[in-house]
């Protein structure tokens, strides 16, 4: 295994006047490969850390890895985070991809409360994640792990307890064609954000595949950070999600309001919106996202 599990690189001058957004690379994927989408960042007027992690935290097939990982980056970004602070620097968000959403799902909240807003590019369940890589699946099985055993080795990362995240906001981007994180995963992992106060958002990106989704979530970047960079306070009566639809064609976009209640506990979904289309009646294949039973949201989606 490699000795150093990540790396970082820092982008843009910091100052009082700017956002620094930390971010985290895919999976496997060097800091040189993203500069695109840096350089996207840096353009739009932001400070940017960039961190790339080993691949050897799933080609190793030991799970222990990845919590290790997780701590390391986290520290790394408490440190970071606290000289900027020391120069007034006031703002911090992030933009992770993959992998790099994961570890940053394990910063919010109590671990890191300066990070009060952020972009989840892709996200879902870990485990069920590499599952769905064959090589990576291959390298876990030869070394004795299941997916079940796998999924309760990394229980506590996959449901982290957040502590209060009141003036969050976060956007997680997607795609239903994504087969290794796909959209309609997304859902049950909303509940317990909107439960500690946050509001989010899902934003349906164009794309055939997990990487061109990730892709798509990077050339949209400056986009989706300002989505999420707060204006003003954020609502403390309520938590709410907007579901987006991104689509080439006008006629198919679709947006979805859902709020979540939290006195009741319930959850409502708001009727879809066909823009420059009037048929209600949603044929097969039609994106419907819809919450179940008041604890857990549910993207009720066709990922295919």
């Amino acid at each position: 295994m490699e000795d150093r599990l990540f790396q970082s690189e820092e982008f843009g001058t910091s100052s009082p006047a700017t956002a620094t957004v930390i971010f985290v690379c895919p999976y496997g994927t060097p800091i040189h490969k993203v500069r695109f989408a840096i350089r996207r960042l840096l353009r739009a007027g932001h400070h940017v850390v960039a961190y790339q992690t080993t691949t050897a935290v799933f080609t190793e097939g030991d799970p222990m890895i990845l919590p290790k990982l997780i701590s390391e980056v986290r520290e790394d970004i408490r440190s970071r985070i606290s000289k900027l602070k020391a120069e007034d620097v006031t703002e911090f968000g992030f933009f992770g991809s993959s992998l790099g959403s994961f570890i940053l799902y394990n910063c919010i909240g109590r671990e890191i409360p300066e990070l009060s807003w952020g972009v989840f590019n892709t996200g879902g369940n870990i485990a069920r994640g590499v599952w769905n890589m064959p090589t990576l699946r291959q390298r876990h099985v030869e070394r004795g792990w299941s997916l079940p055993r796998l999924e309760e080795a990394w229980a506590k990362l996959q449901w982290p307890d957040f502590g209060r995240l009141d003036g969050c906001r976060f956007v997680f981007a997607s795609s239903r064609r994504d087969r290794v994180a796909p959209l309609c995963d997304i859902s049950q992992y909303l509940g317990p954000m909107f439960r500690a106060g946050a509001e989010v958002s899902v934003y349906e990106v164009p794309a055939i595949s997990h990487r061109t989704a990730v892709i798509a979530g990077l050339w949209k970047g400056p986009q989706l950070v300002q989505t999420v960079r707060a204006i003003g306070p954020a609502t403390s009566s309520r938590s709410s999600a907007t579901v987006t639809a991104d689509r080439e064609s006008p006629h198919s976009r679709h947006a979805w309001s859902l709020e979540w209640r939290r006195r009741s506990g319930s959850a409502v979904v708001g009727e879809d919106q066909h823009t420059g289309n009037t048929d209600k009646s949603a044929p097969p294949g039609t994106r419907r996202h819809s919450y179940y039973d008041g604890q857990h949201a549910r993207l009720s989606a066709r990922c295919g």
